[in-house]
């Protein structure tokens, strides 16, 4: 499902400041349904892992595939396609639009796919309901905890239907209670099939994956 073949990346110096290598020679193969997990302290190339298998990055060498597919050689809008069908997201920080309620947040992936809006409503409607929010979906961001928001960060790509999920510290702002919800959710999902990649800091969180990694100066190292 994904497959990285010697990836590096390095980020250019300017104005006689010295280039960051920020990963080095990276190869990892996720197979479709895999749980990993990668642990790892600040600035060791976990974020730049993550972004780079997003396609929101490009390695300065290496080889990537996507479910079969070579992002690097598509153009940014073959880019932003494969990401639409096949990446799901979830970030420390929610990301939901303020202004709008939980399912309206849930619908705009799916407004953006070309969706009529009753379609938008029932699929957005059912994956609330999946995390817990069935009685939430009408409140605004700021009506919720933050386990709550983050459910329907979760919700947004359940609602999209990827087959992959890359959740960035996804538990890093909550409190052990709601983190251990959100891994709970996480599972249920890679129960499904869906493969997932999870970056954490936490030692924890990453124990309860079924496969583990460790990144330290931009080298990944299989637990």
């Amino acid at each position: 499902m994904i497959r990285l073949e010697q990836i590096s990346k390095t980020y250019r110096g300017s104005r006689g400041t010295p280039s960051v290598d920020a990963l080095h020679e990276i190869s990892l193969h996720i197979a479709g349904g895999d749980f990993l997990a990668v642990t790892g302290g600040s600035g060791s190339g976990k974020t730049t892992l993550m972004n780079i298998v997003g396609c929101l990055d490009r390695p300065t060498s290496g080889s990537l595939r996507i479910d079969g597919c070579d992002p690097l050689a598509l153009s940014d809008r073959q880019r932003s396609r494969l990401r639409g069908e096949k990446l799901g997201f979830i970030f420390q920080g929610f990301n939901l639009l303020h202004e709008r309620t939980a399912l309206e947040n849930v619908m705009l992936p799916l407004s953006l796919r070309g969706l009529d809006r009753r379609t938008q409503k029932q699929q957005a409607a059912h994956a609330l309901e999946q995390v817990g929010l069935g009685d939430r979906m009408h409140h605004r961001p700021g009506q919720l905890s933050g386990g709550q928001q983050q459910r329907v960060a979760i919700a947004r790509v359940i609602a999209c239907d990827t087959p992959i999920i890359l959740a960035d510290e996804p538990t890093g702002n909550l409190d052990p209670s709601a983190a251990g919800s959100i891994m709970d959710i996480l599972q249920a999902l890679n129960g499904r099939g869906v493969t997932v990649l999870l970056i954490t800091h936490d030692p924890k969180i990453a124990a309860q994956a079924p496969r583990r990694a460790i990144m330290q100066d931009g080298k990944l190292t299989m637990q």
